[in-house]
């Protein structure tokens, strides 16, 4: 075997083992907890919803660097948007769950959710990989085996947080 071939394969591996990790909310939160508001990298995946009749098993792995344990309402973004009227001038908070433990760690009907907010200071892009039973694919190979409802809508804002349910997180690098 050529030395790029072993590389590809140790690469398929690692892959492999971040798509199986999964961690608690207690490990989210202790991570975090001693970085509030500071740039971490974030990796966090799911199995995506397919069409009816579909058998392939199709997964998204996002990586994106984020900041947590901070507080929406003292964002500059969110101030200038109540300021302009495009939001409400006082919270309404959560649209479904409640804090478990703010600014972390929202529950939901015995689910436990971590709340990230896109990284301060550098515009950052997500990262978006796509597999196609356990092998990485384009995500034009998988666009019609899944349902629109997967993919964001073509002139769509970027959200100003992502709540990520705690199974689907496989990683916090610092």
């Amino acid at each position: 075997m050529t030395m790029a071939i072993l590389d590809q394969l140790k690469k398929h591996r690692k892959k492999a083992k971040i798509l199986k990790r999964s961690m608690e909310i207690q490990e989210i939160k202790s991570i975090l907890g001693n970085r509030k508001g500071q740039n971490v990298k974030a990796i966090w995946g799911k199995t995506m919803k397919t069409r009816k009749g579909i058998t392939h098993i199709v997964e998204k792995l996002t990586s994106l660097v984020v900041r947590a344990g901070i507080d929406y309402d003292n964002m500059g973004l969110v101030q200038e948007k109540r300021e302009a009227g495009e939001l409400p001038a006082e919270n309404a908070g959560l649209p479904w769950g409640q804090w478990a433990e703010f600014p972390f760690h929202i529950e939901h009907k015995g689910t436990d959710y971590a709340r990230f907010y896109p990284a301060s200071g550098l515009e950052f892009t997500p990262k978006v990989e796509y597999y196609l039973d356990g092998l990485q694919v384009e995500k034009s190979a998988i666009v019609e085996f899944c349902l629109a409802s997967e993919f964001p809508k073509a002139g769509e804002e970027k959200p100003l947080c992502f709540t990520v349910k705690a199974e689907n997180v496989k990683a916090i690098l610092i």
